[in-house]
């Protein structure tokens, strides 16, 4: 569950048992609420000044549509990832710590390995690999792990970016947990 569900749950509550007694809900849980919302938008528009931040500091060569395309994406709940063309991780979206359960400094300097385990479809994992020795995009299903251990389905799709000068700097991975049917 995560915060904002928790919240609603707490002003249903709330709503039911002041109807039920016949009064008003009380107003510091929407308060509370507000003040919730304020400081994720807040969050959220800091993720994505720092998102641009990197892009002007890499010179990475995105066009206006593809730019828009990853702050959208992580205005919309997808995680984000950014390697260096080794494949270590140097930055990663709030929604990745979230779905993952990783705090910055479990993640940061590792490998996106570290989700791997003993379900993943290592097949998958060597076509992703292929893809991105040769610098092209690729989307793939991948089986994850989370840090206590509990499997999930990653959807991803990854680019690589480059600079100015037509070197690639970064792979950027675009994330989003694929809900068992």
């Amino acid at each position: 569950m995560n915060t904002s569900e928790s919240y609603v749950e707490l002003i249903n509550r709330v709503y039911s048992r002041s109807r039920q007694e016949g009064s008003r809900a009380y107003p510091v849980a929407s308060y509370e609420v507000f003040l919730l919302s304020q400081a994720q938008e807040r969050a959220k528009r800091k993720e994505a000044a720092l998102f641009r931040k990197l892009g002007d500091i890499f010179d990475w060569q995105l066009s206006r549509r593809q730019r828009n395309g990853y702050l959208k994406s992580m205005r919309l709940g997808f995680t984000l990832v950014l390697t260096d063309p080794a494949k270590t991780i140097l930055w990663t979206s709030n929604n990745f710590l979230s779905m993952t359960g990783y705090i910055p400094g479990e993640v940061l300097g590792q490998t996106p390995r570290m989700l791997q385990g003993p379900e993943t479809d290592f097949r998958t994992v060597r076509r992703v690999r292929e893809s991105l020795k040769r610098e092209e995009s690729v989307k793939a299903d991948l089986l994850n792990y989370r840090k206590d251990g509990e499997a999930y389905v990653c959807r991803v799709a990854i680019d690589p970016l480059y600079n100015g000068e037509g070197e690639l700097t970064h792979f950027l991975a675009v994330e989003c947990e694929v809900k068992a049917e």
